[in-house]
């Protein structure tokens, strides 16, 4: 709901701020006041081109802002809060600043784009009259309207689901689907490569392994005489470190039994001795299991080229190796059963799109069959608005264009179907278009006769006519206008500019617009809510035009009590 808006330097308009409330708004004043700048600067926070002829003279920008309450569109709060656009009170703001470089547009103090400000702004409110921002006018509007009345949400849901599930399928075909020619060569591929890594027999760490076996072969007549060497230091030497150890163990001892308090370490000296004999004795060990072996070392240096090779093509490590054959494997099993695979895939796209035609046959048929009587309510309720020998038509057909690939032509979310409105205006007249047959007023009143028959579930709270009442000179027809008026404003917050005072006498709420002379002399709008005095006053000045008497005074005065 549109709770405020304040437009400011925008044409002859100074500084005009509005409350809004729900139910039903009227705007009046003479021809001329300003009411179309108005809701001309409604028109630009939703989205509607700008041009710098708009800024008022004499200023450097116009700004037009307004706040919404927290809209009842469940979708456009998602979508506002995905995109880092939504307050934490779900509140929204807009603002519009036009200047002479151009002109810029915030939500939340946001700045976003003006396609992206019209986006938002359709799911805000709807505005009727002279201006860009009609609904009615785009047709795919009236798609969601007739299955607003037709109550085919669910039917909808279906179609949307098996519509997402057969794009699916569709997508994982096409994924799969490659040339033959390709495929051949690909598992020619994959089989060498699986195969080598298999033939291979690959083990984790054997890379590690084998490089210090080839280096301990290598130098394996080095390894000999040095362990040799020290082995012969240790303990075969007759001046090994054992035999010159055991010496100094006897001389300790013999130290003990001539002086008991000498500082021999006998115990210190026996255990570096038992540590040499056992080194000699490892050494021993190491140096007889070495040999010359060149064959051994041609084996493992092969084997080592072998690995080297396997790295270069399908990894840095044996880890890597390893892992590449398996993906490769699965891979080629699974181009090897490439035509099952397809025939799988085509089963299953065959068996969602037959899914989704089923669904869009039952969502076009009730759509057909709610189109005839949406037909004959529309009518009606044109007819008591004016509009007698109007013919409107709720036209449903085949939807045209190309679809996904795999899909029936025209498929889309929202099914197969094209709805169009036609009307026309006057008798003998062929249905036509409505944004090339209907005038402002008569979409205005075509709008108020659809939103009559179709409230239910309809995520725009606010609505906006300019012209509704044009052509409507009084009398019958303009009590049954406001009387709808006021029906539509139970459920929506509705705008109405009217020169009508029956329309006038119904509001919820009554603003007065009228232009003045400030105090430097210059003419600006004025806006604001009428008490029930002046209420009064402008209703008298509606019926009575030039001249405001008594008897339009207590003509006005009855109005206003009849409605009440």
């Amino acid at each position: 709901m549109l709770a405020y808006l304040r437009i400011k330097n925008l044409a002859v308009v100074n500084d005009v701020s509005l409350e809004l409330s729900p139910g039903l708004t009227v705007f009046t004043g003479e021809t001329g006041a300003g009411k179309s700048i108005i809701l001309g600067g409604l028109g630009l926070v939703l989205g509607e081109r700008a041009s710098l002829e708009k800024v008022r003279t004499g200023a450097d920008r116009a700004v037009v802002e307004a706040a919404f309450a927290a809209p009842r569109d469940e979708e456009l709060a998602a979508e506002l809060a995905e995109a880092g656009l939504a307050a934490e009170d779900g509140s929204i703001v807009v603002r519009r600043v036009i200047t002479a470089s151009g002109s810029r547009a915030y939500v939340n103090d946001q700045l976003v784009s003006l396609q992206k400000l019209k986006a938002i702004g359709d799911r805000l409110v709807d505005l009727h009259g002279q201006h860009d921002h009609q609904s009615l006018l785009a047709v795919r509007a009236h798609r969601d309207l007739l299955d607003r009345f037709a109550a085919a949400a669910s039917l909808r849901d279906a179609v949307a689901a098996a519509y997402d599930d057969a794009v699916e399928a569709a997508d994982r075909l096409s994924a799969t689907t490659m040339d033959e020619r390709d495929r051949v060569q690909r598992v020619d591929v994959l089989r060498f490569q699986a195969d080598e890594i298999e033939a291979a027999q690959l083990r984790a760490g054997e890379d590690t392994e084998l490089a210090e076996e080839r280096t301990r072969l290598a130098h394996a007549e080095e390894l000999m005489q040095l362990a040799g060497d020290s082995v012969e230091a240790l303990y075969e030497g007759e001046s090994s470190a054992a035999s010159l150890l055991a010496r100094v163990e006897r001389d300790f001892e013999r130290l003990r039994e001539l002086d008991p308090g000498s500082p021999a370490e006998t115990e210190a000296v026996s255990g570096a001795r038992f540590a040499a004999e056992e080194a000699a004795r490892a050494l021993q060990r190491y140096r007889d299991s070495l040999q010359v072996e060149p064959e051994r070392l041609a084996q493992v240096e092969a084997r080592l080229g072998t690995l080297h090779g396997l790295r270069r093509k399908y990894g840095d490590d044996i880890e890597s190796i390893i892992e590449h054959g398996a993906e490769a494997r699965h891979e080629l099993e699974r181009l090897e059963r490439h035509d099952e695979r397809l025939e799988e895939l085509q089963a299953a796209l065959d068996a969602t799109v037959d899914r989704y035609r089923r669904a869009a046959a039952e969502l076009g048929a009730a759509r057909r069959k709610a189109a005839g009587e949406l037909e004959q309510q529309v009518l009606a309720e044109l007819s008591e608005l004016g509009m007698e020998g109007a013919r409107f038509d709720a036209a449903v057909g085949p939807r045209s264009g190309q679809a996904r690939a795999g899909l029936p032509e025209g498929a889309g979310r929202c099914g197969s179907d094209r709805v169009e409105f036609l009307l026309a205006a006057n008798p003998g007249e062929a249905p036509g278009p409505l944004s090339k047959v209907a005038s402002g007023g008569e979409l205005s009143r075509v709008m108020l006769a659809l939103k009559l028959t179709a409230t239910d579930g309809d995520p725009l709270e606010t609505m906006v006519f300019d012209e509704v009442d044009s052509g409507i000179g009084g009398g019958r027809v303009a009590e049954r206008l406001a009387q709808r008026l006021v029906a539509l404003g139970r459920s929506h917050q509705v705008l109405v500019v009217t020169h009508l005072p029956q329309v006038a006498a119904y509001a919820d709420t009554h603003i007065g617009i009228s232009k003045v002379e400030n105090n430097d002399g210059r003419v600006e709008v004025a806006a604001r809510t009428l008490a029930e005095g002046e209420q009064v006053e402008e209703l008298a000045r509606m019926l009575g035009g030039l001249e405001v008497t008594e008897a339009t005074r207590q003509h006005a005065r009855e109005m206003l009590a009849t409605r009440r």
